[in-house]
């Protein structure tokens, strides 16, 4: 299956087991895309373009469960966090990416990035509200980073902070969405999916 194919199906698929969220179909066109790559100066990744084209949701972040070292938890019925118990395995986690609410086109995203331009690096959203997720659109690595150890808007300064701090996340985009829309239990001290 293509990426665009895969995008779209995982995205159906969210939709159709959260049928309390509701999916609208993107109205980002291919030439909104090449625009902000122009205005950024980055070349995006199919898998970001896909999903860019694929679907907005009427929520402010999606969840993902994770095995890995984790303190807390976010607990989806109080909608807050917790303390992890000895006996727990698996963490839920919160991932907040642009463009979820329908008629967002590519400016908000554009304005996210502004402090990340000249890093080579691509915004993508927060990571339990704390860490920036960033992309390095030449490998296609998925970093996360404390947001607190980032200058922003310093161009180099930045992105020596990024290098300092980022820690490998996903080895893929398509990753990120098979964990947080495909629902799939991701390791993420191994950075591999847990299939039983």
């Amino acid at each position: 299956m293509d990426g665009e194919n895969y995008i779209q199906a995982v995205m159906e698929k969210f939709g159709r087991e959260h049928p309390e969220v509701e999916l609208e179909k993107s109205k980002i066109l291919d030439q909104d895309i090449i625009d902000l790559e122009n205005k950024l100066d980055i070349c995006i990744p199919n898998a970001v373009k896909d999903y860019f084209r694929s679907y907005t949701l009427s929520v402010p972040f999606v969840a993902g469960e994770m095995l890995g070292d984790f303190s807390k938890t976010y607990c989806k019925e109080t909608g807050r966090w917790r303390e992890l118990e000895i006996e727990e395995e698996i963490a839920t986690t919160i991932l907040q990416l642009p463009l979820m609410f329908p008629n967002k086109d590519l400016s908000e995203f554009e304005r996210d990035n502004t402090i990340f331009l000249g890093t080579g690096f691509l915004y993508l959203g927060l990571y339990n509200e704390e860490c920036y997720v960033l992309l390095d659109p030449q490998s296609e690595q998925v970093y996360q980073v404390d947001m607190a150890r980032i200058r922003p808007s310093l161009g180099e300064e930045t992105r020596a902070d990024i290098l300092s701090w980022a820690l490998p996340f996903f080895n893929r985009f398509e990753d990120l969405v098979r964990c947080f829309f495909g629902g799939e239990l991701y390791d993420a001290d191994e950075l591999t999916f847990d299939v039983e």
